[in-house]
């Protein structure tokens, strides 16, 4: 009797005994494992064995190597990689950031002096929870020698890496094939975005792929992996604290992170007290993905090694947790007014007749709509309102939802629990996204909602995943329902498909090169160089290097940011007024008396200063003036 396919391994046939045979009887143990006999017949003898047993197709050796080797992982790793190495081939040519980015990189050099405890600003006068953006981003600019285009590497390299561990994460809890088809979809998905979605240095930018990672781990927690759910919480605590959004769905996520182990845990612990009473062994923790195995000798040290590795991961993972947390919560303690506390009025205060209105269900749903549908439609045109959707695009959210649910219920009934965690991480972020986009204070912003783009890839991965495990089960079917084709057929012709599919990040890569991204092509604002020019030109003559920068007009803040960044980078200490501490932080706030000033304003004719000089493209260029420090008489 041949061994069916998939069982001992795709191919393998058992030898035949019986009369006339030199090949040897199957033995009855298999090291300390006893076999089982083969079951006696009706009439109690030992069933008749064929004199020869057909040989099952043997499937190419390369082939079956090809199936496991980890081209997913490796296709996105390198993708990323030379991403990140065609920026840093840009470093040394000017570019000079501007408004937000301009702010966002005043802080990452407060971290590199280990002094940052706030998150990015907000225009509502607090700041987000948290500096983990930012002191992830201090190595990176500190190797660099201060480049400001280290920042947008930086921001590519933290984007990709969430993307590459999802990846890694797929594969481990389901196998490389769904790993490859996980591959597929990001690939399209940062294609139809744009890659300067995943290169710009800005807190919206640098959130979706990372939500992503925190709905991966989550569901990697529900299979049953302890350390996937801390992992999920240190992630999640970065994208809670770089925007504040996020908070609602990373804390559902953490919880059922945390319950769905609870249930595995409680499940394994069960069976294997039952298994214990039974007088067996105990089963193991967790199989891996693929079809069933026989459990080699030297399973339980491997598995007991398995526990180690995962016992260190949880631990580092709670070190970086707690970390995490300590600048934050240290402001809370000590800053006044609190941050976080500042957070928390704000929300639940709300005072919406001074600072927006309220938003309805259907503006809230088509919101969501426009945010998660960039695949397949592309992002929404930025004349377009969020408030607002195409019908196509409310109907591409039903049906992803539809596909969530109906991965949830195959999984249940395969009994797939990673799948399962997938579908329920798109379900559940469909409906706290509503609900976020239901408590944005002011108008619906197309950057307020960028950190939803890529929720529904996780269903779309758990619904190709289960598509392979079906199929690949039709390969390893025997009998009346065998399959017309081939195991090795199959497997042939699935491995070239998922193969094929690894050309989309090749089609990134080859995106990155193309001029006129945020990285290739650009030097950022020169609007900033030219003020910057015009003010190390009167500085130089200026002992000591303070100057305070005076935001005449309230529009001048963006070039101000990038003026103040400038400079500090340079070597001066530029202050601003106390009403823009919210932006710049106490760190940059300083008195104007006693200082020379550069002013920045609107032009007006016939009122500039002497000297002064207007520099940017446009209708409205930056008015720019040197006041110099008032000169103190010499007594007598």
């Amino acid at each position: 009797m041949s061994q069916p396919s998939g069982v001992l391994g795709p191919g393998y046939a058992a030898p035949a005994t019986g009369p006339g045979s030199t090949t040897p009887a199957p033995p009855t143990t298999l090291g300390a494992l006893p076999l089982a006999a083969p079951a006696p017949t009706t009439n109690g003898t030992a069933p008749a064995t064929p004199a020869s047993a057909p040989a099952l197709p043997t499937p190419d050796r390369w082939a079956a190597r090809a199936s496991t080797w980890p081209l997913s992982v490796v296709a996105m790793a390198v993708a990323v990689a030379v991403g990140v190495g065609k920026v840093v081939s840009t470093y040394g040519q000017a570019y000079y950031h501007y408004g937000d980015q301009a702010v966002l990189a005043l802080r990452v050099i407060d971290a590199t002096h280990l002094v940052g405890q706030l998150g990015p600003y907000s225009r509502f006068g607090w700041s987000h929870p948290g500096p983990a953006l930012f002191y992830l981003l201090a190595p990176w600019y500190s190797l660099s020698g201060g480049d400001p285009r280290s920042l947008l590497a930086g921001s590519l390299l933290i984007n990709g890496g969430c993307l590459v561990a999802a990846v890694a994460v797929v594969r481990r809890f389901a196998g490389e094939w769904s790993a490859r088809w996980s591959v597929a979809v990001l690939g399209a998905a940062v294609l139809a975005l744009g890659i300067d979605f995943f290169q710009t240095f800005w807190n919206p930018d640098l959130e979706a792929p990372a939500v992503l990672l925190v709905m991966v781990l989550a569901a990697a927690a529900v299979a049953g992996s302890g350390p996937s759910a801390v992992w999920a919480a240190v992630v999640g605590s970065y994208a809670a604290q770089t925007d504040v959004g996020t908070a609602g769905l990373v804390g559902a996520l953490v919880l059922g992170a945390g319950l769905g182990w609870s249930v595995q845990t409680v499940a394994r612990l069960r069976r294997a007290r039952a298994a214990v009473a039974a007088g067996g062994p105990p089963p193991p923790r967790r199989l891996p993905p693929g079809p069933s195995v026989l459990v080699m000798p030297g399973a339980a040290d491997r598995s007991a090694r398995r526990r180690g590795r995962s016992l260190v991961l949880g631990l580092v993972g709670a070190a970086v947790l707690a970390l995490l947390w300590v600048p934050p919560v240290d402001q809370q303690l000590h800053g006044h007014p609190g941050n976080l506390s500042a957070i928390v009025d704000f929300f639940t205060t709300r005072p919406r007749a001074t600072v927006g209105t309220t938003h309805t269900f259907a503006q809230a749903w088509s919101t969501v709509a426009n945010a998660t549908t960039a695949l397949p439609w592309g992002r929404p045109g930025g004349t377009v309102p969020m408030t607002h959707a195409a019908f196509d695009r409310e109907t591409t959210v039903v049906v992803f939802a539809a596909l969530a649910l109906v991965a949830v219920a195959w999984a249940a009934w395969r009994r797939r629990w990673f799948e399962l965690g997938l579908g329920l991480a798109t379900l559940g972020g469909l409906v706290v996204a509503v609900d976020s986009a239901l408590r944005i204070v002011g108008p619906v912003d197309n950057y307020l909602v960028y950190w939803m783009a890529l929720l529904p890839v996780p269903a779309l991965v758990a619904v190709g995943s289960l598509v392979v495990d079906q199929l690949g089960r039709r390969s390893t079917r025997t009998g009346a329902h065998a399959p017309t084709a081939s195991p090795a057929a199959w497997r042939t012709a699935t491995s070239w498909v998922l193969a094929g599919v690894l050309v989309l990040p090749a089609l990134v890569v080859a995106r990155q090169w193309a001029p006129g991204t945020a990285a290739v092509g650009s030097s950022g604002d020169p609007e900033i160089g030219q003020l910057v020019a015009y003010a190390t030109t009167h500085l130089r003559a200026t002992p000591g290097g303070d100057v305070h920068v005076v935001i005449a007009n309230a529009d001048r803040w963006p070039e101000a940011a990038g003026l103040v960044l400038e400079l500090t980078r340079l070597g001066y200490h530029p202050t601003v007024d106390p009403a823009w501490r919210f932006m710049f932080t106490s760190r940059r706030v300083g008195p104007a008396a006693g200082r020379p000033q550069l002013v920045l304003s609107d032009p007006v004719p016939g009122t500039a200063a002497a000297g002064s000089a207007s520099f940017g493209e446009g209708d409205v260029p930056t008015t720019i003036a040197w006041v110099p420090a008032p000169t103190t008489a010499a007594p007598g």
